[in-house]
């Protein structure tokens, strides 16, 4: 009788534990909730696949123009590598964005520049970029070529010394 009663107590643990489970299963929205995605032929479910790539600007490294003082033409290259649209900012650190560009002495002394840049190859964009913001579609390597001079020959009278300014390359998203 002993194991009868064992037998007896089981089943009906084992009934009060199932009917608690199901009893939470319908208070948070019903059986059917805990079976979507199955049919007669069986379940599925789906698992999404994320990848986040993030933007990324690479700018090569520029030979230094050196002027020559007989106002000839001196040239150097860089390229842009990006894998969004971007915009290529252009300034110099004498003039900012102000296309009448120059080098100057450390006591002050200026001499007059002209400074052009080109896109060669690449994305969709002005081919002439100017100085301050351009716009291009990137997702490519895009490349462009500097040419310096003074704008004039330089005077025999003008002051010995180096004479500086820099070209400022800024990419924006």
């Amino acid at each position: 009788m002993n194991k009868m009663t064992q037998a007896a107590l089981a089943a009906l643990v084992l009934g009060a534990c199932s009917a608690s489970a199901f009893a939470d299963d319908s208070a948070k929205g019903g059986d059917n909730d805990r079976w979507q995605g199955c049919t007669e032929l069986g379940c599925s479910k789906d698992i999404p696949i994320k990848l986040t790539v993030p933007k990324k600007c690479t700018i090569s490294d520029p030979k230094d123009l050196v002027l020559k003082t007989d106002a000839t033409n001196v040239s150097s290259s860089y390229s842009v590598t990006t894998n969004t649209h971007y915009v290529l900012n252009l300034s110099t650190a004498n003039a900012n964005t102000n296309p009448n560009t120059f080098v100057k002495n450390a006591s002050g002394g200026t001499i007059d520049t002209v400074i052009a840049t080109a896109k060669t190859s690449g994305s969709a964009g002005p081919a002439a970029p100017t100085w301050g913001n351009n716009n291009y579609a990137g997702m490519s390597v895009d490349n462009f070529t500097v040419t310096a001079r003074t704008k004039l020959p330089v005077s025999a009278t003008a002051a010995a010394g180096d004479y500086t300014d820099t070209y400022k390359i800024r990419v924006y998203y």
